[in-house]
């Protein structure tokens, strides 16, 4: 019996050694109070090193039962090394037709990872600044708890 352990320990522990996420952001920030204001853009930093990988990018969103709407718009804008931007408006589904949250939920709260820009190639190395913003008609809007972005090689997903 114990050397049945000690293998399974050791598959768990050699498992959790092996597994490393290569993702070249994996971040999310907390909205105060559960009320994200339209002027309060959440923003992400990092750096590019080589341009040659493709990368899924991904928002991270966090909502709880007080979110009024099936739907998230958000601006999503890129920052480049040379100071350029490009501007996305990406539209999350939150809920199905019924109504019900489509996201992994645990008690009041659930929680979506969309990737919206898929084989995506970044145009130069160096430090890109992310910036995150809800476009929606209501604010600020309640129920949004956490907002994120996960950048990740397209062969680690």
């Amino acid at each position: 019996m114990k050397g049945k352990i000690a293998v399974f320990l050791f598959v768990c522990l050699t498992g959790l050694i092996g597994c490393t996420d290569h993702a070249l952001i994996d971040e999310n920030e907390a909205i105060e109070d559960s009320n994200w204001s339209n002027k309060q853009a959440r923003e992400f930093t990092t750096t590019v090193k080589d341009v040659s990988v493709p990368y899924h990018v991904y928002l991270n969103i966090r909502n709880s039962m007080e979110y009024s709407f099936a739907n998230l718009s958000v601006l999503f804008r890129q920052i480049n090394p040379d100071k350029t931007t490009k501007t996305y408006r990406v539209n999350v589904v939150l809920a199905d037709k019924e109504g019900l949250w489509i996201g992994k939920g645990a008690g009041n709260l659930y929680a979506h990872q969309v990737r919206f820009l898929k084989n995506h190639h970044f145009p130069d190395t160096g430090v890109y600044i992310f910036q995150i913003e809800h476009n929606m008609r209501l604010d600020p809007l309640t129920g949004i708890t956490d907002i994120g972005l996960r950048v990740a090689p397209v062969n680690t997903d």
